[in-house]
């Protein structure tokens, strides 16, 4: 599907890819699965043939989230870490495969795993570049869609502060969130460059809420 400036898939990354490229990776590992072999695994994927409309749409969709490589049918590493890899590994491929599809980074970016409650297409229309009525007329998929992909998306256990996991390797860190709690006040913003400039002005505005604070109760005590 297309929205705006962006392809989103029509199919969400658990159960329905998940199962696909599982079938896929018990028959043929990594390796490309040759052009009269195509009917064989679109069938293993439980469609009736290679030029089956849906199959076709379902290759799109495993290919936007980087599960098949962008001109054949040969799965990825990723495929295989999130189908057969330790449970770290398929957490890692779990977060890579979601925030490989363009416009759920970008919103992830932004928002986090949360979306604005309210007057969501007025976002996605700026993102997008949607009209206002074709952004309305999205938004309530687009925000489905995404909150459903994002839900699968974890923080690794076990990785260092510098974002390197057990196994060796840069990881990328933009998996995480920085949650601030103070009060009533409760922001998850994602570990991004943006999202840390954003999470130390939000620091710097508390610091200062607690001085003034801080003086006011001070000048009230000494007067009193």
């Amino acid at each position: 599907m297309k929205i705006g400036n962006y392809a989103i898939p029509d199919l969400r990354l658990f159960p329905k890819l998940h199962e696909a490229v599982t079938e896929i990776y018990k028959n043929y590992r990594l390796d490309e699965v040759k052009p009269e072999e195509e009917n064989t695994v679109a069938k293993l994927a439980g469609h009736k043939s290679a030029n089956s409309g849906a199959w076709l749409s379902k290759l799109a969709d495993m290919r936007l989230y980087g599960l098949l490589e962008s001109r054949s049918i040969k799965l990825t590493t990723i495929a295989e870490r999130l189908t057969y890899g330790t449970e770290e590994d398929k957490q890692e491929a779990t977060n890579k495969a979601i925030l490989n599809v363009p416009l759920w980074k970008e919103l992830y970016s932004r928002f986090g795993v949360k979306l604005p409650e309210s007057n969501f297409w007025v976002q996605l229309q700026r993102i997008t570049g949607l009209d206002p009525l074709e952004a309305q007329k999205h938004a309530d998929f687009v925000s489905k869609a995404y909150l459903d992909d994002i839900s699968h998306i974890k923080a690794i256990e076990g990785l260092e502060s510098r974002g390197v996991g057990k196994m060796g390797g840069e990881i990328d860190i933009s998996v995480s969130t920085i949650n601030i709690q103070a009060g009533p006040f409760n922001q998850n913003i994602p570990w991004t460059k943006e999202g840390i400039e954003l999470a130390k002005g939000f620091l710097d505005l508390l610091g200062k809420q607690l001085k003034t604070s801080q003086k006011s109760e001070k000048k009230t005590n000494e007067e009193g």
